[in-house]
């Protein structure tokens, strides 16, 4: 008996199980609760590699859900976190690192000068929200379908679990999960990504109201969906002609679909942008930022922000260390760029070879892959390609790749992330997996 108890604990099923006797479901973000329709509890992660429970060696292409641009266990990142241990993580009080992290930033990203740092994007997020609320005296904030900003109460809507069912009949929002205030949303609306005439609409009608417009400036939460063009540039005019304040969640993008993000990519600048995940390396910390105008109701303490932890030195010197790195190494975004193009490429003819409808879609190192029933583009927003997506092909493709060595996240809406550390030959590997584990999966009717 003692045996079998101890091979139970040995194995990831045994050991997922004992985790879930002392945390509700055995994750601590519910989202993650859908990523691993097979137990998979890791030992160790290093490079693009995750190594289980049973030591199985796989490699990874969810990457924490992307704060890895260097891989895991970076070197450089680990002796810095190690230095600063010796040297207090914390005081509460200000430090000669505040500053060096705030000048990377102001020069990486074009339209920030000065920053507040905060523990996650969630925080980051509403902070930012308040701070263009009480710069305009309005309280009105448009989001867009899909886009996700966070779980804090005036901005978590039903989002991409709902897209199977029809589209609302009005830009009201609903609450994203049980227990939110009913009035939560009542200063929120929401339209499409990538529908110029709704986007104009909802400005006619509400315009004056506006405070801010926040949007992920690519679309990755629901499928990797860039901005159709002139979209950015439209959005920056309609806020400019209303006076609402538009905010760039790059949560994602920063640092990751270029050294300046989405907003230096695309050439469109918000008043202000929300950092987070590449900045830390996986290390837990946010900012948000913009002009030292914008900004100034914080300098002054005519608007709020708080956090204890807020800008602690352990997450700023995993920013400074990170964006040294990347300041120093612009040529790494035209590797991953290649990577990117190479693996999307690889995953396109290997899915046409095998006769099998899919979606790839591709922003630099950020891809989303997914089976479909039926052909589907995304065009036509997240929404109809997600009726035609085969979700559970899908995931039973997830689940015997992850057999074979390799780990993505299950829902075919869910972005994969590529790092420096995935080499063209572990991309070969995971699309000689992937194409193994097609072959298993039939389609669905």
């Amino acid at each position: 008996m003692q045996q079998t108890a101890t091979h139970l604990q040995t194995t990831n099923a045994g050991q997922f199980a004992s985790i879930r006797e002392v945390i509700p479901g055995g994750v601590s973000s519910s989202m993650r609760a859908q990523a691993i329709p097979e137990p998979l509890v890791v030992q160790r992660a290093e490079g693009d590699r995750i190594w289980d429970v049973e030591g199985r060696e796989l490699i990874d292409l969810n990457m924490g859900y992307g704060p890895h641009l260097f891989g895991y266990a970076d070197p450089d990142l680990a002796a810095a976190l190690a230095r600063q241990l010796t040297e207090g993580a914390m005081t509460g009080l200000p430090h000669l690192l505040d500053r060096r992290a705030g000048e990377l930033i102001a020069r990486l990203v074009p339209s920030v000068e000065q920053v507040r740092f905060a523990n996650s994007g969630t925080e980051a997020v509403a902070s930012a929200l308040r701070l263009a609320r009480a710069a305009t005296g309005r309280t009105l904030v448009l989001t867009f379908e899909g886009h996700y900003h966070g779980w804090s109460e005036t901005v978590l809507r039903a989002g991409k679990g709902t897209f199977h069912e029809p589209a609302p009949g009005s830009a009201a929002p609903r609450p994203g999960a049980a227990g939110m205030i009913p009035e939560a949303l009542a200063h929120t609306l929401e339209v499409p990504w990538n529908d110029l005439p709704a986007l104009r609409a909802v400005f006619e009608a509400h315009g004056e109201q506006l405070a801010a417009v926040i949007c992920e400036p690519v679309m990755v939460n629901a499928c990797v969906v860039p901005p159709a063009p002139g979209q950015l540039e439209e959005l920056r005019a309609l806020c400019d002609r209303w006076g609402a304040w538009l905010v760039f969640d790059e949560v994602i993008t920063g640092f990751r679909v270029g050294r300046g993000g989405a907003q230096e990519r695309y050439g469109v600048m918000p008043d202000l942008t929300v950092l987070s995940k590449v900045m830390g390396g996986g290390v837990p910390v946010a900012a948000f930022g913009g002009s030292r105008a914008a900004m100034a109701m914080l300098a002054d303490q005519r608007a709020m922000h708080l956090g204890v932890y807020a800008g602690n030195h352990m997450s700023v010197r995993a920013v400074v260390t990170m964006l040294e790195k990347i300041e120093r190494s612009p040529e790494v975004y035209e590797q991953l760029e290649k990577h990117g193009d190479y693996l999307e490429y690889q995953l396109r003819s290997m899915f046409a070879e095998m006769k099998r409808p899919a979606l790839v879609s591709r922003v630099g190192s950020l891809l989303s892959v997914s089976l479909l029933r039926q052909p589907a583009d995304l065009s036509r927003g997240p929404r109809v390609a997600a009726r035609a997506m085969d979700f559970a092909a899908h995931r039973a493709l997830q689940i015997r790749a992850q057999r074979r060595g390799v780990y993505f996240h299950p829902s075919p809406i869910e972005p994969w992330f590529l790092s420096t550390a995935h080499s063209p030959e572990d991309l070969d590997h995971v699309v000689a997996i992937v194409r193994d584990a097609l072959a298993d999966v039939p389609e669905s009717r």
